[in-house]
């Protein structure tokens, strides 16, 4: 861990708790053995994530013909790697407390848009593991709230430079010394995470500063890229000249078909905005 790091991980009582059901799966992702009944119990024994996930469950997104009323019964219609995906998204979406100043709504908005376009991005281009490059885009952003508990005030200027057009890695460089990749990949770290999910976060602020190329921290960076800049005030030229084609033809992807590609990215459907409500 970076020294300038440390302070915001002095108090680790105060740091986000995660569901064990959550801590399971991610550990777990691997596991061919997995039993998925098993699993299925776990997940309904807690209540708070049990009514997310059905939530969800029932949602337009999957148009399921009937009413779905427990977990084991949705793990029948929609299969054990969505569940675990709604399961991880409600347990971390929970986790996460309010705080003055940050719209965690937005937060999470970005994040899930991230983490759908990272998993489209590793599976188009056969990059494997895409549930743990989902689940990547699904956490790297959570630094931030860690940074604004810590310095309220520092982050709130960087946001200020981030709106005036800086780059957020640049400008969380120059105040801090670090990104607040690198304070979600600790934190995972705390919580004993998989350490390609740790490392796939920690390089996924500039993929072009580690030591070896991660097409996993590429496809995280090209998605949080793509669901920022979408969602901005930035006009499509602007989003086209800065677009990280770099990273893009790592991927293996064409630069002209970046436009293309971007259009059907953005026309994804998440399907976990109901978790927020």
């Amino acid at each position: 861990m970076k020294l300038e790091i440390q302070p915001l991980f002095n108090q680790l009582d105060n740091l986000p708790q995660i569901p064990e059901i959550v801590h399971l799966l991610i550990n777990q992702a691997d596991d061919v053995n997995i039993d998925f009944k098993d699993i299925a119990n776990k997940v309904e024994k807690d209540q708070v994530i049990s009514v997310k996930v059905l939530r969800l469950v029932n949602s337009a997104h999957y148009c399921l013909p009937i009413k779905i009323s427990s977990i084991p019964q949705s793990l029948t219609y929609i299969g054990m790697n969505e569940l675990k995906k709604l399961v991880i998204v409600s347990g971390l979406v929970n986790s996460i407390d309010e705080v003055p100043g940050i719209s965690l709504e937005d937060l999470w908005l970005d994040n899930f848009r991230t983490a759908t376009y990272a998993k489209w991005l590793a599976d188009h281009t056969h990059i494997e593991n895409s549930e743990m490059i989902f689940t990547a885009g699904l956490i790297s952003s959570l630094g931030k709230v860690l940074i604004h508990l810590d310095d309220a005030t520092t982050a709130k200027k960087i946001n200020l430079e981030v709106k005036a057009g800086h780059q957020r890695s640049e400008s969380e460089r120059k105040h801090l010394g670090f990104t607040h990749q690198e304070v979600s990949a600790e934190l995972c770290r705390i919580w004993e995470f998989p350490d390609d999910l740790v490392s796939t976060i920690y390089n996924s602020a500039e993929p072009f500063r580690a030591d070896e190329i991660s097409l996993a921290a590429n496809a995280v960076y090209i998605a949080r890229y793509i669901s920022e800049s979408t969602y901005s005030k930035k006009d499509r030229t602007t989003i086209l000249a800065e677009f990280p084609v770099k990273e893009w033809q790592q991927l293996g992807l064409q630069k002209e078909d970046i436009t293309q590609k971007m259009a059907v990215l953005l026309a994804l459907d998440t399907g976990l905005e109901g978790v927020l409500d």
